[in-house]
């Protein structure tokens, strides 16, 4: 038993240093720019990015990105939720997401940031009007600060089996960002966590993966 509580404490203190020590994107500022389009674009056409990154254009606004990372810290995060995912972003452009990381506010990026590393989650049934909501929404959320006090709740509840009540204010955690974004436009991608991790979101049992780049 004792084992077992100092085995969490550590994973606890890794997991916290995950987010205090993760590496930096540059972040950009712009208002909302986000194209929509009535029509489905045929999976033959293609949008190029950056010199080989090329992403199939049948990805759209308020489609979800699931990141894979690759450094040690990422590593850890794997350990500790069982995922293969460890971060989180959402398209707003053919070539932009919006994403949040510690100690940076809410922001643009680059799609092509993501490249080798990033999977395109979508929910089928999401009509023009909800993918609009979602990226307003998220659009309005741009400026919002990091939720450490949530990475916490995470914590507790993946190594120890504890949700504890805690209301989140106006900052946010990437995955919480996008899963919040969605329920605006009435749609719940975790019904049953009210603060997803990136795994969570990529276990829901209502999005399905359209893109690998």
């Amino acid at each position: 038993m004792i084992r077992s509580v100092k085995r969490m404490s550590i994973f606890s203190i890794l997991l916290l240093l995950s987010v205090f020590l993760s590496p930096f994107r540059i972040l950009t500022s712009d208002d909302s720019r986000s194209i929509f389009s009535s029509q489905t674009p045929s999976d033959a056409d293609k949008i190029r990015l950056s010199g080989s990154c090329v992403i199939s254009s049948k990805i759209r606004p308020g489609d979800i990105l699931l990141i894979e990372g690759n450094t040690w810290i990422d590593k850890v995060i794997r350990l500790i939720t069982g995922s293969s995912y460890t971060h989180v972003a959402g398209v707003v452009n053919p070539d932009e997401a919006i994403e949040i990381l510690p100690f940076k506010k809410t922001g643009y990026q680059k799609l092509r940031t993501y490249a080798g590393r990033a999977h395109v989650f979508t929910y089928d049934n999401l009509t023009d009007e909800q993918r609009r909501k979602i990226t307003e929404y998220i659009f309005s959320r741009l400026g919002t600060k990091y939720d450490y006090k949530l990475v916490l709740w995470e914590a507790s509840r993946y190594l120890l089996h504890w949700v504890w009540s805690y209301k989140a204010g106006n900052s946010t955690l990437c995955s919480t960002l996008w899963a919040e974004a969605y329920r605006k436009a009435g749609v719940d991608l975790c019904p049953d966590i009210i603060y997803p991790s990136p795994g969570d979101l990529g276990n829901s049992p209502i999005l399905q993966k359209i893109e690998s780049y």
